[in-house]
């Protein structure tokens, strides 16, 4: 008897996807791979970039120490006040340590004329002026208007019915619009009452030699609002504030008499700038010394940049492995994190170079003076970083050894001066550091044309697997159709 035997479809069917999906899963593992190196090169760059800009700012610390002349940090000088409710000042290089008093008998004042007080909203001003363009001259360095060649003419419009108001504001506008004018003169309409008004000029600039004087060229505005620089104020009548007697200062330095036109005064001791602030009941004491504030300041600065640079290297160079140790004592690795510059001789030595630039001896400096960072109370942490430890020692150095100072930081061979030549080396153009990014961005690419020319492959690949497994299914769906009989 014959038997009749089908076999089932299901037997022939392939899921092709499915295989397809998890050849090629093995055939990506070497993209994989790339890819993750692909993703190191932006991290490199980003850190080779910060350490250029960490050594470039050690490099601008450690040059400013080594400033000559009166650009010297070490030169820097100050001054001290015993009142400084009385006079302060301040001090470039070139001012010379000394001891001065001071006594101030009047402040410079800033020349001020006003008119006479006028009802802001009657029009007596403009009837008694009459319609028209009216012209004056002003002139801000206490010359006459009439005739001096400073002189500047400004014009205003009176129109009928103005109100004293209006062409007080209108005038006060004119002189503050001129841009000659207008820097050296304010003008503006002081309302000292609920119903009237007064026109005020003040200079800018304290002085008799900055007095404000008008004069009146077409018409006789000036004259009719009572606006006069030739006489005094009083009461409700225009005129100047302040007569000529009492614009300048006058003081004693020294026990030696002085007027000057303002209360800054840099013109009487060199190098010093003196600022006069109130009268004195008694002499006042100006110290100038060495700023031991300001250099002190330019040590930190220096020493910060420094930490921060040598902090950076560190970091990024460093291998930190992290284990466990179980009951039985045995020691397992759980983790190891790589710094971006780990195993990079170069940046290693670097740590090793200007730990050395910072804390050997200078053999430069003139006999007797500090040679090292320790002899003028710099001290070096376990980690290599730099702080001020014994400020008394610096302050020692900074009032006894000023010169040798200098000599430890800016001498030939001195420590600011050996890490700007190693700073150089790395930051400057085309230098190591230049020439690492360079590196890394050939790589970079090489890698790119890897991962290309490998994703097409894989493409291709992927595309022929596909093919012949579809194929492959198709002929075994063929075979399930027919039957076979097994006799």
């Amino acid at each position: 008897m014959g038997i009749t035997e089908i076999l089932p479809a299901s037997v022939f069917q392939l899921n092709v996807d499915a295989f397809v999906a998890s050849a090629m899963a093995v055939e990506r593992r070497p993209l994989s791979g790339l890819q993750a190196v692909q993703r190191s090169f932006p991290l490199r760059s980003a850190t080779l970039t910060d350490l250029k800009s960490a050594l470039s700012a050690l490099r601008s610390k450690a040059q400013a120490l080594t400033q000559a002349g009166a650009l010297s940090p070490f030169q820097a000088k100050a001054v001290s006040s015993s009142s400084a409710t009385v006079a302060t000042a301040t001090a470039s290089t070139s001012a010379l340590p000394a001891v001065h008093t001071l006594s101030v008998s009047q402040l410079a004042k800033l020349s001020t004329i006003v008119s006479q007080q006028l009802t802001g909203s009657a029009t007596d001003v403009v009837t008694a002026e009459g319609a028209g363009t009216k012209s004056v001259k002003i002139t801000y360095d206490g010359t006459d208007p009439a005739t001096s060649g400073t002189a500047v003419t400004v014009n205003v419009e009176l129109t009928d019915g103005d109100t004293n108001a209006t062409i007080l504001t209108n005038l006060a506008t004119a002189i503050n619009n001129d841009s000659t004018l207008g820097a050296k003169v304010s003008a503006s309409v002081v309302n000292d009452t609920a119903t009237t008004a007064r026109l005020v000029l003040t200079s800018k600039q304290t002085g008799q030699a900055n007095k404000v004087r008008v004069a009146d060229t077409t018409g006789t505005l000036l004259s009719t609002i009572g606006l006069s620089g030739e006489s005094a104020s009083v009461g409700t009548g225009g005129g100047y504030l302040y007569a000529d007697t009492v614009l300048d200062a006058t003081f004693k330095l020294d026990g030696l008499a002085i007027t000057r036109s303002s209360n800054s005064v840099s013109d009487v001791l060199t190098g010093v700038t003196i600022n006069l602030l109130g009268l004195s009941t008694s002499d006042v004491t100006l110290t100038v010394s060495a700023d031991k504030t300001s250099m002190k300041a330019s040590v930190q600065a220096f020493l910060d940049s420094y930490n921060k640079a040598l902090k950076f290297l560190q970091e990024r160079t460093r291998v930190k492995v992290s284990a466990t140790t179980s009951g039985t004592g045995s020691t397992e690795v759980t983790s190891v994190v790589r710094g971006q510059l780990a195993g990079d001789t170069m940046y290693g030595s670097l740590i090793t170079n200007i730990r050395s630039d910072a804390g050997s001896s200078v053999s430069s400096v003139q006999t007797g003076n500090p040679a090292l960072l320790a002899d003028v109370g710099i001290t070096t942490a376990s980690d290599g970083t730099l702080s001020i430890g014994d400020t008394t020692k610096l302050d020692s150095a900074i009032e006894t050894k000023l010169s040798g100072l200098t000599d430890l930081f800016a001498s030939t061979g001195g420590v600011a001066t050996r890490l700007i030549t190693r700073m150089d080396g790395f930051v400057n153009s085309g230098g190591l550091i230049d020439g690492s990014l360079s590196t890394v961005a050939s790589k970079a690419q090489n890698i790119n044309q890897q991962i290309a020319r490998l994703e097409t492959r894989l493409v291709i690949r992927e595309a022929a697997m596909r093919k012949q497994l579809t194929n492959l299914q198709k002929a075994l769906l063929a075979l399930s159709a027919q039957r076979f009989i097994l006799t």
